[in-house]
Order: C-alpha cells, then structure tokens, then sequence
C-alpha cells in the first residue's frame, strides 16, 4: 500500500497544527494558572540565537501551506515575509492556526494528485523571476528535503519552549493532543 501526497501533507498537516494548537492552549492555561504574563512564553526562546514562539507557530503554518504541492499550476513558495506575522499573542496564533487548518480542510485530494511529481522551483523572494532560485526535480524532493523538515523542526521547538518554560506536557500531546491520531 502506497501513502498518499493527499494523507502525508494535508491530512498530516491538518492533525498537527490541531496538536500544536492544543499546546498552545495548555501554554495559555499554564499562564493563567501561575500567575504568568503571556509574555512569559510568548517572548521565550530555547537560545538567544533562535527565534521566540510565535516564529516557531508561524512557521508551522507556512511549511503546512507552501507543503500542499497544488497540481494545477497554482503552486507558488510563499516566504514567511509574504504573509503577515502580526500575531504575538495566543489568540492570534490561534486564529492563524485556524486559518491554515480550514485552508488545508478546502483542499481535495484531487488538488493535489500528480504534485509529488511536478518539478518545483523555490524563489527566495516567494514571487517566480525575483531572488534565489532552487530547483527541486519533484515535489517529493522539495516535501523530503525542505518542507518536512521545517514543519517538524517548529513544531517540535514550540513545544519545547513550553516545556522548558514548564508547562506539563508529554509526548502525547505532541502526537494526540487534539485528540485526533487517524483521519
């Protein structure tokens, strides 16, 4: 049995970002519980070099939407410049993070049959003919050796700025904490 693009971007992209708003959601209640501004986490980073929680959720959210490789042509990498990151607040990541999943939620799986496939290039500017070009030979390359990576790379930062800043979290709430683990 083969996996689909369809399962392994938008359906896998989908669950996520409901776990990772679950995350959030303790992160906030943690907050609230121990007397905690929200800044405590919002503004918290694992390193002085990295970047704080908001980046890490925004970026979840632009790896989910430059990860669902359209086969119509539509297809375009979109730079986390391209979209707004005004949201430096649990609600407002909240809302981005909504946003996406109904983003993801519109799209069929005809969409995106055949993307896997499609030669992919990544302008640095996120708009064709501006900046750096990389060019992938498929999508599969482009989901293997970039998207992936990045999602789960700030996925996995933003709940361990929260465990770092002590919200009681597990593994499970990584892998199920919306509750949803099939689809």
């Amino acid at each position: 049995m083969s996996v689909s693009l369809y399962d392994s971007t938008v359906k896998t992209f989908a669950r996520q970002l409901r776990n990772l708003s679950a995350i959030l959601t303790k992160a906030q209640q943690w907050c609230e519980d121990n007397g905690k501004p929200h800044s405590e986490l919002l503004e918290a980073r694992l390193a002085p070099d990295m970047f704080p929680l908001p980046y890490q959720v925004r970026n979840c959210t632009n790896q989910a939407r430059n990860g669902t490789l359209l086969s119509n042509g539509t297809w375009t990498w979109m730079v986390s410049s391209a979209r707004p990151d005004d949201e430096h607040t649990f609600e407002g990541l909240q809302a981005r993070i909504q946003r996406t999943v109904e983003w993801l939620e519109g799209i069929r799986e005809e969409d995106i049959k055949g993307g896997e496939d499609m030669p992919v290039e990544v302008w640095s500017s996120g708009e064709p003919g501006r900046g750096m070009v990389t060019k992938f030979d498929s999508g599969h390359k482009l989901l293997m050796q970039i998207v992936f990576p990045q999602f789960w790379f700030h996925e996995t930062t933003a709940y361990a700025i929260c465990r770092m800043k002590g919200v009681p979290l597990g593994k499970m709430d990584f892998l199920l904490g919306s509750g949803t683990l099939a689809w």
